[in-house]
């Protein structure tokens, strides 16, 4: 009988093993379901979301989007680095002993005069390891609970994030709809995550509505064993109401330094200087009003046009990891610096077309292929411009087009033509 009964216990303390081996790490601790709780986005709230396979520690849903999006664990403590050395560096190479123990002292050379010195290694930019601080700073009542409560950015954007005000979480700006970042990665109003690749040294249009125009210039990198570039977006060129321009771009770069500001602003054709602290603004003085902060000291500000647009813009540039990872092959005379951007609008029609845009339209269906491990979006003579501030692609519906001062873009470095009329510059646009 006392056999019997053991048995028993140990077949139930395999089973309880077993169910705990076969829950998902954190969805012990965390929920697997998620909804919109947000009572302004009606057609979304309350309806239930099952958290994606690969989400380990639960997830959210993003009510504008109505989609389930991952909630990264909590951040470990930052990795130490003695000071002076880079937690990529490689170790001091190690030159064994002269065989003969007669052997004369090698010769004395001052540093760097020694002729058999080889050139100092060459380390792209350092990431950050410290997470960034992030708080949820909507003042609607509803948030009262999340209103000024600091977060830590997740592991895997400890740079970049925001807090979900709904959910009173941090989640990767990248991550949100409205996102173009990376090697040009988007995530359309759907939700959906798909890739626009462009060309190098070429505009895009990226959203194009009656009262709104964006174009987006890209830089990259020619991979010898592909068929396509590798590219960013380094500037933004921002068309609105009847006669403002607005644009943003990374400056060329060989050596990233985060105290260095790289980031080139311009109003209607005027260069905008804001001072280096967290903070500080610009207000324009016609309508409709824009502002312009800083979020950062540096490389980081938020613009805003009043009853229009909101838009995120952070200079980056590719790291070593980075490079190694992609294979972007990226050298020590330029460390492509470009834009993570961030899209808010509030008064796009239906008609807006786009990149990006298109996929704001109540009837828009997804045209990259789901499933995909690269969804890709065609399309680059649909959206290819002639210029920053060109609104001439073939989607275009921007009713009020002007000519638009390109020297603006001189800080920007945009590639040199010479056209068959003899003109030639930087920016210029050759036509036949």
């Amino acid at each position: 009988m006392a056999r019997s009964f053991a048995n028993i216990v140990v077949v139930l303390l395999v089973m309880v093993v077993a169910i705990v081996e076969a829950t998902p790490p954190g969805i012990a601790n965390h929920p697997s379901h998620s909804h919109c709780s947000d009572d302004e986005i009606k057609q979304c709230k309350n309806l239930p979301h099952v958290c994606p396979k690969f989400c380990p520690n639960g997830c959210i849903t993003e009510c504008r989007s109505c989609k389930p999006i991952c909630i990264d664990g909590p951040s470990p403590p930052p990795p130490f680095y003695p000071p002076h050395e880079s937690p990529l560096s490689p170790p001091p190479p190690f030159y064994p002993p002269h065989e003969s123990p007669l052997s004369p002292p090698p010769p004395f050379h001052p540093p760097h005069e020694s002729p058999l010195s080889p050139p100092p290694p060459f380390h792209p930019p350092h990431e950050a390891t410290y997470p960034k601080k992030v708080k949820c700073k909507s003042k609607n009542k509803k948030y009262s609970k999340c209103y000024d409560q600091e977060h830590t950015c997740p592991t895997t954007c400890p740079g970049t994030c925001q807090v979900d005000c709904v959910s009173c979480k941090p989640v990767c700006s990248c991550d949100m709809p409205g996102a173009v970042c990376q090697d040009p990665r988007f995530i359309g109003a759907d939700g959906i995550t798909f890739y626009f690749h462009g060309k190098k040294d070429k505009d895009f249009c990226l959203v194009s509505d009656s009262n709104l125009h964006i174009n987006a210039h890209f830089i990259g990198k020619r991979n010898e064993n592909m068929k396509r570039d590798f590219t960013w977006v380094q500037a933004i060129g921002i068309l609105y109401g009847t006669d403002h321009s607005i644009s943003i771009g990374a400056q060329k770069t060989a050596t990233w330094d985060d105290a260095i500001d790289r980031l080139s602003l311009n109003f209607d054709g005027e260069s905008i200087v804001i001072p280096n602290n967290k903070g500080e603004s610009w207000m324009s003085e016609s309508g409709p009003t824009t502002y312009i902060t800083r979020t950062s000291n540096n490389n980081e500000v938020v613009i805003e046009v009043e009853n229009i647009f909101k838009i995120t813009a952070k200079v980056v540039p590719i790291t070593k990891k980075e490079s190694k990872v992609h294979n972007y092959g990226i050298t020590q005379d330029d460390c492509f610096a470009h834009l993570e951007l961030g899209f808010k609008f509030f008064s796009l029609s239906d008609e807006v077309n786009g990149v990006l845009g298109q996929t704001y339209r109540r009837n828009y269906v997804s045209r990259v292929k789901m499933g995909a491990s690269m969804p890709v979006m065609g399309g680059d003579k649909e959206f290819s411009a002639s210029g920053l501030f060109k609104a001439d692609c073939s989607v275009a519906k921007f009713k009020a087009v002007n000519e638009i001062n390109e020297g603006s873009l001189n800080n920007l470095e945009l590639p040199s033509l010479r056209c068959n009329s003899g003109i030639s510059g930087r920016g210029v646009v050759c036509k036949r």
